[in-house]
């Protein structure tokens, strides 16, 4: 484990100086506000010398640079981390709103539901509500419901992932095509939630591609109809990272009516937008080229102005 002064001077080994941020201060931000493994991870995004006396070493990487790509990718996920949050409130909403439509008894839609379930999948359910019996939060409503839930309880006590299955079902069990676009999206969001919930870095490689998997169509007939070049489609969603964004961006346009949690939404990514402009980064710099595409993505939305 190198101390903070080491993690300093392998920096410079490797060809990233210290103009923008002065050493000292670097060495401040690491003990307090960032820890090195995470700051150092950004460097990825910048290209290095190839022969010749620098040979292995980065091309005008500066701490500042890595600094300012870790507040961007803070601020990102902290939005997308919010948006999620959103989704999965107002996708339970619409969800029991078309069970009422449909004239669903809640408790006997429930039942159906685990009757519909493997039995490992059963089993894997009542054991995650039987963890939750003792929740400070949601303890009490699974003690009251256990064993007979109704589905405005089970959808208010049960993972994210639990309640994105139940979509599944409901859309089938109604027919519901455009309930079951929600589902899938849901499964990209899932992605974003977890990641943001647990501070994981996103730009950091967010244009590497990833093992070859088809984007949802649902999400590549919404980005040519709002005119998104199938160039830039093909471009981004090699990488599983921007698709999972791009699907929890869409479906909050989708789902999350006007009101004040878009206002509130509108801002924060303003603000992010902002600083992104103002940065100073190449826009070649691909977590700059990621940035402002999905800039251009929400704006498209109408989730800017």
């Amino acid at each position: 484990m190198l101390t903070v002064e080491q993690q300093i001077a392998h920096m410079k080994s490797k060809g990233i100086t210290f103009d923008l941020v002065s050493e000292e201060d670097a060495v401040a931000h690491l003990r307090t506000k960032c820890q090195f493994f995470r700051v150092y991870s950004y460097r990825k995004l910048f290209p290095k010398y190839v022969g010749g006396p620098h040979d292995g070493r980065y091309v005008k990487l500066d701490f500042g640079h890595l600094k300012t790509l870790s507040n961007l990718d803070r601020q990102l996920r902290d939005i997308l981390l919010a948006m999620t949050l959103d989704i999965e409130h107002f996708a339970k909403v619409r969800l029991l709103s078309a069970a009422e439509d449909h004239g669903e008894d809640g408790y006997a839609i429930m039942r159906a539901y685990h009757a519909s379930l493997p039995k490992n999948d059963r089993s894997r359910i009542e054991g995650e509500l039987k963890k939750r019996r003792n929740d400070h939060y949601a303890g009490g409503v699974v003690r009251k419901y256990l064993g007979d839930m109704p589905i405005w309880a089970f959808c208010e006590v049960v993972p994210f992932g639990i309640f994105a299955d139940l979509v599944r079902f409901c859309a089938a069990r109604w027919g519901d095509k455009d309930l079951r676009d929600v589902h899938y999206q849901l499964k990209n969001s899932r992605q974003i939630r977890n990641a943001g919930a647990h501070g994981a870095c996103i730009l950091n490689d967010v244009a590497s591609p990833s093992p070859s998997k088809r984007s949802p169509a649902v999400l590549v007939n919404a980005m040519n109809a709002l005119g998104i070049p199938k160039r830039l489609r093909s471009k981004w969603f090699r990488s599983r990272r921007m698709v999972q964004i791009c699907s929890l961006l869409y479906l909050f346009s989708q789902i999350v009516p006007k009101g004040e949690v878009r206002s509130d939404r509108k801002a924060t990514l303003m603000e992010l937008f902002a600083e992104v402009d103002a940065c100073g980064l190449p826009p070649e710099n691909p977590s700059m080229a990621a940035l402002l595409f999905l800039k251009r993505l929400t704006s498209s939305l109408g989730l800017l102005d």
